[in-house]
């Protein structure tokens, strides 16, 4: 007898539960269902017909739903969760119905109108480990949304999951990126080059704006320095590992980050220190970090670690110290307080971490006072809000991430850190061509970074805000002074070090370039990729070809898209002799850049002589 033949297509799957629906339907049975009816009527069902999904089957709380394709998955999805967010405001955090939802994308076997497989199953896993209000997606779905979706996603790493045979890498949609997106439905702007006169053609900017932004800004969330730590001084480095999250509740996360965030700010305003930067030790959020780890990657001396806990407007911070390569606790305490207390908690587990590594060390910070004007506690609270979502992966979110701050700044007007970071946001606006009117946008950034400093001058926030929006005006020796004062406040502000390098670099000191370029990688190795390019142009124009080829061919190996790291790596090449691997990244250069304009090419150095030695080197390789 012949065997039945079995019938598969690919398909995106969608599954979808709601998180703690078991403690919900404890509270209220009849409301809890009355509640996931009307939403599947005046919502989620609407959405899955407008994307062209089929619901193959549902349970009491949860479904599984078909797309033909993974980026309409996608945007159901996130428009789901924004709409579930939006109508979640007002709801009591224990009463609230949020979905966790998994997407992938594989092969499926078709039984009438249900389906089977590996990819049916993947999708259910991926939705156990997504976060309320939150969405994980497998690899394969991750590659079909690039360029297509303007949602920002989080790299989560391989992960291993229940009855599945082999890791998967996963991606995550945070909440908070999700709610901001809304849905991910406006147009993507893609990246521009800005490093030379005419590198791209049809800005959405004027050129003179394009050409200011030289090469600090991109799009890129994340960016890449070498995979070893570069050395620096003895002064001892520390690693602030993310706190946990022991609210209960993982839509607290921004404000458990947050309160990461403030320790790192707080402990690099010490001279006597070096502080990781946050984005460096992300990674570490749900894992502590290797022995390996921390000598190869981090280089840290120190580990800080901790958790958080907050109970209506009552929060305990706890955070212990740990000597590195030995594992020995050196000190640990507890703080309790008010919400309203938050930053004082804060500065006092710093004022305690700095004073017990540096008992006999006079500490430059003991004539500069931590015991700024507290802000508003929801203003605080906004400002955290923002700062999760970002203000430069897509247009959209740099819109809510503005929304945010200026709320912020309306509940407290004197808030210093909330107009430093509404000066960013706006900056990121204009060089990222999402206004018509770069000029006034520009000089209103200005105006945000001043009025931080007159509020707080001993903060470095709003010299760092200051320092970009010269740089994009081309105001360079100011840009430098303000640049200057943020580092003297904060030696271990990683993008005021990565910026004043950059600068250095194109007035041609590369000496000091270089070693504020390295310090400020080795501080945050996930910097924006831009600044891992500008060490290599550093590299290469002081004759350093070996690290200036290194430097460049890592940076494309974990941005193959920032095409502009193939100019120091194909002159380097050619000036080691390497002709072929020249060769390669000229080829490279000119499908991903047709446009490249020699002539322009490092217009912006101060010495004709580097931009010659710069064109000289790809006319060695070929180009």
């Amino acid at each position: 007898m012949a065997s039945e033949r079995i019938e598969r297509r690919l398909a995106a799957i969608l599954a979808a539960d709601v998180a703690g629906y078991s403690r919900l339907m404890g509270q209220d049975e009849e409301g809890t269902l009355a509640a996931l009816k009307e939403l599947r009527r005046t919502l989620i069902d609407p959405k899955i017909d407008e994307h062209r999904g089929r619901i193959v089957k549902t349970t009491g709380d949860g479904a599984l739903v078909e797309f033909a394709s993974p980026v309409e998955a996608v945007r159901c999805a996130a428009e789901i969760q924004s709409a579930m967010s939006e109508r979640n405001v007002a709801v009591p955090g224990d009463r609230r119905i949020e979905f966790r939802i998994g997407i992938n994308v594989g092969d499926v076997i078709i039984d009438g109108a249900d389906i089977f497989g590996d990819g049916v199953n993947v999708a259910a896993r991926l939705e156990g480990i997504a976060k309320p209000g939150g969405i994980s997606l497998s690899e394969d779905v991750y590659r079909q949304l690039r360029g297509k979706i303007d949602i920002p996603m989080v790299d989560a790493g391989e992960q291993r999951l229940k009855n599945i045979a082999n890791p998967v890498r996963v991606y995550r949609i945070e909440p908070a990126a999700v709610s901001a997106a809304g849905g991910g439905r406006s147009p993507r702007v893609g990246w521009r080059w800005p490093w030379s006169t005419r590198a791209t053609a049809g800005a959405a900017i004027p050129v003179a704006i394009v050409l200011a932004a030289v090469g600090w800004f991109v799009l890129f969330a994340h960016g890449a320095g070498p995979s070893k730590p570069v050395s620096t001084s003895a002064i001892p480095m520390i690693a602030v590992l993310p706190f946990a999250n022991q609210t209960g509740d993982e839509g607290q996360d921004y404000f458990v980050d947050g309160v990461t965030q403030e320790v790192i700010n707080a402990l690099g305003r010490f001279n006597t220190l070096r502080v990781i930067g946050h984005n460096a030790v992300l990674r570490y959020k749900k894992r502590p970090p290797t022995q390996e780890e921390i000598s190869s990657e981090l280089g840290a001396n120190y580990l800080v670690g901790g958790s958080v806990r907050r109970s209506g407007q009552r929060v305990r911070i706890a955070s212990e110290l740990t000597e590195a390569r030995a594992g020995t606790v050196i000190w640990s305490d507890r703080f309790d307080g008010e919400l309203a207390d938050i930053l004082e908690l804060q500065d006092a587990i710093a004022r305690r971490i700095a004073g017990t590594l540096a008992v006999n060390i006079a500490l430059v910070e003991g004539r500069r006072s931590l015991d700024q004007p507290k802000p508003n506690p929801n203003a605080y609270d906004l400002v955290l809000r923002a700062r999760a979502i970002g203000h430069a992966y897509t247009r959209t979110t740099n819109r809510r991430f503005r929304e945010l701050i200026a709320e912020a700044i309306k509940l407290d007007p004197n808030y210093a850190a909330a107009h430093a970071l509404l000066a960013e946001g706006i900056y990121s606006q204009v060089v990222l061509g999402w206004t018509e009117f770069p000029d006034r946008e520009l000089s209103h950034a200005g105006d945000e970074a001043r009025k931080a400093i007159t509020l707080a001058p001993d903060q470095p926030d709003g010299y760092r805000a200051l320092g970009r929006v010269l740089l994009a005006r081309a105001e360079y020796d100011q840009a430098q002074s303000a640049l200057k004062r943020a580092i003297e406040i904060n030696p271990s502000d990683a993008n005021a070090l990565a910026l004043s390098g950059s600068m250095q670099s194109f007035s041609g000191e590369l000496p000091g370039a270089i070693d504020a370029l390295e310090l400020a990688l080795k501080l945050d190795p996930m910097l924006e990729p831009n600044y891992v390019f500008d060490l290599a142009v550093a590299y290469y124009l002081a004759h350093r070809h070996e690290e200036a080829l290194r430097t460049a061919e890592r940076g494309l190996a974990r941005f193959p898209n920032f095409v502009m790291f193939n100019v120091p790596a194909a002159a380097a090449a050619a000036r080691l002799g390497r002709k072929e691997q020249a060769a390669d990244h000229v080829a490279a250069l000119r499908h991903g850049l047709p446009v490249l304009d020699l002539d322009s090419l490092g217009s912006r150095f101060k010495n004709p002589a580097y931009s010659a030695y710069l064109r000289e080197g790809l006319s060695l390789a070929g180009y």
